[in-house]
């Protein structure tokens, strides 16, 4: 499978579905073109050091690697944003949860983010209360 490597490619599937595993989030968008899917991974330095960093990456290249070429939707980019239980994860569930991921992410009902804040329609006692003076 073919990886992203320019910065563009990763902002362009920013703009597409993301969903939330146990080891990483996956962001997805679908192409025009019929080239075979592309991979993108982000690690970021707050995961821990470079040694770190570089083992989760290895992680997650060999779960896409394991993954068979029909549980990968076509036409699409991917990007894999580790997390700190990337490193600990046992690997069958690490695949399991990126197979699940990379179907559900292209999902047009998937939502994106975290929604809509929630807010209170009453007002509190703070702002009924006069000032003073």
């Amino acid at each position: 499978m073919d990886t992203l490597k320019k910065r563009s490619e990763f902002l362009a599937v920013a703009k597409g579905g993301r969903l939330g595993r146990r080891a990483f989030l996956v962001q997805g968008l679908t192409r025009d073109t019929d080239d075979a899917p592309r991979v993108g991974y982000t690690v970021t330095k707050k995961t821990g050091n470079s040694v770190v960093r570089s083992r989760i990456k290895r992680r997650l290249r060999a779960a896409v690697a394991a993954l068979k070429t029909g549980d990968i939707p076509q036409k699409a980019d991917f990007v894999l944003v580790a997390r700190d239980s990337a490193l600990t994860l046992p690997f069958q569930k690490l695949v399991a949860d990126l197979k699940s991921g990379l179907n559900q992410v292209l999902d047009p009902e998937t939502p994106r983010g975290r929604g809509k804040p929630h807010r209170s329609n009453r007002t509190s006692p703070a702002t009924l209360r006069r000032k003073q003076g």
